[in-house]
């Protein structure tokens, strides 16, 4: 209906109709009246036939519409509130000092702790050095060292470590292989079920 209202302004306003009753219409009604208004304006706009001295006055729109707002009022502070954010404030600063020196205390634990650590695996691995009887060669002359010597103790050590790689690795792909058959059995089941399921 309203839609309507509004195509018989429009026509109203292309002279494409001459019909006084609905101008008394028109006039009578607020809402069609100011799209009346709204559309005079629009075409004097694209007619560029508005004079220099209309200006909307949209300073009392917005005062008015600004005297309208309802006015939000703040809480007041309460003491007990400030109090509280005062203590609160004091009770960090009485706690940072603890805080720093628990923070120090852990680093210096864990430094002791890795210094020890370190210390343990070193004389695990050093192997005690054999007594060596001297003796004078015959030459006259010691014979050099050989720099590539190594201890029977380090080499079972690394063939017994690269035994264990050796069973966690079979061990790794032994499981992974379990996996992958479970998926496979529990694929097979679901589909003997949906099989079983048709059948019924």
């Amino acid at each position: 209906m309203s839609e309507s209202k509004f195509e018989t302004v429009s026509a109203l306003m292309d002279n494409d109709q001459q019909n006084i009753e609905e101008l008394d219409r028109v006039s009578e009604d607020e809402q069609l009246a100011q799209r009346w208004e709204n559309y005079h304006l629009i075409g004097d706009i694209l007619r560029d036939d508005v004079p220099d001295t209309i200006v909307p006055d949209l300073s009392a729109q917005i005062a008015q519409a600004i005297a309208e707002e309802p006015t939000v009022l703040a809480p007041k502070k309460s003491k007990s509130r400030e109090l509280f954010t005062a203590a609160k404030a004091k009770v960090v600063q009485l706690g940072k000092p603890f805080g720093q020196v628990a923070i120090a205390a852990s680093a210096a634990g864990l430094m002791i702790f890795g210094v020890q650590q370190t210390n343990v695996a070193e004389n695990d691995t050093v192997a005690p050095i054999p007594q060596v009887i001297k003796t004078m060669p015959f030459g006259g002359v010691a014979d050099p060292v050989s720099l590539n010597y190594q201890t029977p103790d380090r080499e079972a050590q690394k063939q017994a470590y690269i035994q264990q790689q050796r069973r966690f690795q079979a061990l790794l792909a032994d499981h992974n292989q379990q996996i992958k058959l479970s998926a496979v059995n529990k694929d097979a089941a679901k589909e003997e079920q949906k099989v079983e399921e048709t059948a019924k």
